[in-house]
C-alpha cells in the first residue's frame, strides 16, 4: 500500500509539473508575440517618419500577424494604405478618385498621429492637383471650340509648357492638350524658343481691365516682399498682368498666399525666380526619380510656408538632408527645434521635434 500511495504521489508530482511548465511555455509565448508586435509597429513608424510607406506598410502586416484583431496596427495599415493608393493615383492620372481615397484615410479612428498629419497634408495636394485639373480641363474644352484663330494665348502656353512628369496627374488631358497645340499651330517645326518668344509677345498685347492692371501690379509687389532673395522684380515687371491676374485667381481658389501665385507664374516665366537654371531638370543633384528639386530650388521654396514667412527673422536653418522624396531643414527658433519638409509632391509643412504641426502649405 506504501508503495502504490508513493508512486501515486510521484505521478501527482509530476503532473503539476507539467501543468507548470505548459503555462510558462504559455506565458512565454505571449512575451514574445507582445515583443514581436511592439517591435513592428516601431519599425513601421519609423518607416512612415522617413516617407518609406512601402516599408511601413509591411512592418504594420506584420504586427497584425502578431495580434490579427488589433485595432490600432489596422488602423495604421489603413492609413498607409491609404497614402500610397493616393499617391498611385495620382501617378495613375486618376486625380478626382485620389481625393475620395485620401479623405477615407483622414477618416480611420485609432490612427497614428504621424500618418494622420501626412494624409492630411497630402489630401490639400490632392486637392489641389484636382482643382488645377479641372480648370484646365474647362479651359481646353473651351479653346477647342474656337474657330476663328483668336485662342487664348495664356491658356495656350500654359498648356505648351506642361511637364508631364512633374504633373502626371493631368495626363488624362493630354489627347485634348496636344489636340489644342495642333489646332493653334504650336507643333510646328519652330523652334521652342521662338514660339516662347511669339507666345510671349502675344500675351503681352491682350487687354485687361484697369482693375486688373491695378491688381497685376500690387500682386508683383507683394510677390517681392513676400521673399526678396527669391523672386526678381525686374523679371516680373516683363509677366503680362493677365497672366498674373490668372495666377492669383487660381492661387486664391487654393486658398494660397503669393508665394504660390508667385510658383503658378514661375511655370510659365521661370526666369522671375532669382537664381533660376535652365538646366534645372537635369541637375544631378535632384532627388530620386523626380529630378525637379535640387537643394537649392527646395530652399526657394519655404517662403511658400506661411510659418516660415512669418518668423524668417527668428529662424536659423541648422542643416539640409535630402530624403526619398523630399528636402529636409533642421531648423531652431529660439529654444525651439524643429522640421521643414519640402516635398516633390508640391506639399511644405513644417514640425516641431515634439511632434507639433507648425503648419503647412503648397509650394507648386
Amino acid at each position: 500500500m506504501k508503495k502504490i500511495l508513493k508512486r501515486v504521489g510521484v505521478i501527482s508530482l509530476f503532473g503539476l509539473m507539467m501543468i507548470g511548465l505548459a503555462a510558462c511555455g504559455n506565458q512565454q509565448s505571449a512575451d514574445n508575440k507582445d515583443s514581436g508586435y511592439n517591435s513592428f509597429i516601431s519599425k513601421g513608424l519609423n518607416a512612415v517618419a522617413e516617407n518609406k510607406f512601402d516599408k511601413a506598410l509591411t512592418y504594420f502586416d506584420n504586427a497584425l500577424t502578431q495580434k490579427p484583431k488589433d485595432s490600432k496596427a489596422k488602423a495604421y495599415r489603413d492609413q498607409t494604405q491609404a497614402y500610397l493608393d493616393t499617391q498611385s493615383e495620382l501617378k495613375d492620372g486618376e486625380v478626382q478618385k485620389t481625393v475620395t481615397t485620401v479623405t477615407a484615410g483622414t477618416k480611420v479612428t485609432n490612427g497614428a498621429k504621424s500618418l494622420n498629419t501626412k494624409l492630411s497634408n497630402l489630401k490639400k495636394t490632392a486637392n489641389a492637383d484636382l482643382a488645377e485639373y479641372r480648370q484646365l480641363k474647362q479651359d481646353v474644352a473651351d479653346q477647342l471650340k474656337v474657330t476663328d484663330g483668336s485662342y487664348d494665348t495664356g491658356v495656350v502656353k500654359q498648356c505648351q509648357d506642361i511637364n508631364w512628369r512633374k504633373k502626371p496627374y493631368l495626363k488624362k488631358l493630354k489627347p485634348d492638350v496636344d489636340k489644342l497645340l495642333k489646332q493653334a499651330g504650336q507643333l510646328s517645326s519652330t523652334s521652342s524658343s521662338t514660339a516662347t518668344s511669339s507666345s510671349s509677345s502675344s500675351t503681352t498685347t491682350k487687354t485687361v481691365s484697369a482693375a486688373d492692371k491695378k491688381e497685376a501690379e500690387q500682386m508683383r509687389t507683394n510677390i517681392v516682399q513676400s521673399d526678396p532673395d527669391s523672386w526678381d522684380s525686374a523679371a516680373l515687371a516683363q509677366v503680362p498682368d493677365s497672366v498674373i491676374v490668372a495666377a492669383t485667381k487660381k492661387s486664391n481658389d487654393m486658398g494660397g498666399d503669393p508665394g504660390t501665385t508667385a510658383n503658378m507664374i514661375a511655370e510659365q516665366y521661370p526666369n522671375i525666380k532669382k537664381g533660376n537654371s535652365t538646366n534645372s531638370d537635369t541637375d544631378s543633384s535632384d532627388v530620386g526619380d523626380k529630378p525637379y528639386l535640387n537643394a537649392d530650388e527646395a530652399k526657394q521654396q519655404l517662403s511658400s510656408l506661411d510659418y516660415y514667412r512669418k518668423n524668417r527673422s527668428e529662424i536659423e536653418i541648422t542643416s539640409t538632408t535630402k530624403g526619398t522624396d523630399d528636402w529636409k531643414f533642421n531648423f531652431t527658433k529660439g529654444n525651439m527645434t524643429g522640421t521643414i519638409y519640402v516635398e516633390n509632391t508640391g506639399l511644405i509643412s513644417a514640425t516641431s521635434s515634439d511632434g507639433k504641426e507648425l503648419g503647412s502649405g503648397i509650394w507648386r
